[in-house]
């Protein structure tokens, strides 16, 4: 006689092959591309604005440095990573303006009991030169996805939410490697001049004049 799992178990398995599923959708919906293969025009990126606990700030950075760009914590380590006495032209600020995620119920049954989730991530940013002025304006990258729910399964469905907003917050991410990438380099301030050296001094002693003949006589 064949031995059925348990009902824990079963809900572990289920929750873990659909976050398999759902994070494969995502990622084929967005039009995944392997993040080593983004060519950035900067060298070093600070991100500000997030929380010190952000998931998805330490996805991001993650995610930039496996593109061969450095993540500073500031423009003065900028400039000591680029051995220059001011911040270098090829970097750039990504400021968080918001970063927010929840889960809301959208339905209901008739007795008041929950049907319905939607989990929700939004990030809103902007993009700075390093001289402070706007390369990329004010945006907004939301997803929301909706999952049923019934008590019985809150576990699995626990489970199953968390891989939910994993999949979508890989799927915004890869959004923002998209716009970056997108950054031409003629976008970025153009490096100084090198100053021209001054003339030397003419520093020859003139020779003196030879008298004339005429003027001898």
């Amino acid at each position: 006689m064949a031995h059925h799992p348990t009902s824990v178990s079963r809900r572990t398995w289920l929750a873990r092959w659909m976050g398999l599923g759902l994070g494969g959708l995502a990622l084929a919906g967005c039009g995944f591309r392997m993040r080593g293969q983004y060519g950035m025009a900067f060298q070093t990126i600070q991100l500000t604005g997030f929380a010190r606990t952000s998931p998805l700030a330490t996805e991001l950075a993650r995610a930039l440095e496996n593109t061969g760009v450095r993540v500073v914590g500031s423009t003065l380590e900028a400039a000591q990573a680029a051995s220059s006495a001011s911040v270098p032209v090829g970097h750039i600020v990504f400021e968080a303006l918001g970063d927010t995620r929840d889960m809301v119920v959208s339905s209901t049954t008739r007795y008041g009991q929950v049907r319905g989730m939607t989990a929700r991530i939004k990030l809103r940013f902007q993009v700075r030169r390093s001289d402070g002025s706007i390369l990329v304006p004010a945006s907004d990258i939301a997803m929301a996805n909706d999952l049923t729910y019934t008590e019985q399964d809150a576990l699995a469905k626990q489970d199953e939410s968390e891989a939910l907003q994993r999949a979508m917050q890989t799927d915004i991410v890869n959004q923002v490697l998209r716009r970056l990438a997108a950054i031409d380099p003629a976008q970025l301030p153009s490096p100084p001049e090198p100053m021209a050296a001054p003339a030397e001094p003419d520093r020859r002693v003139p020779t003196p004049a030879t008298p004339s003949r005429d003027s001898a006589r």
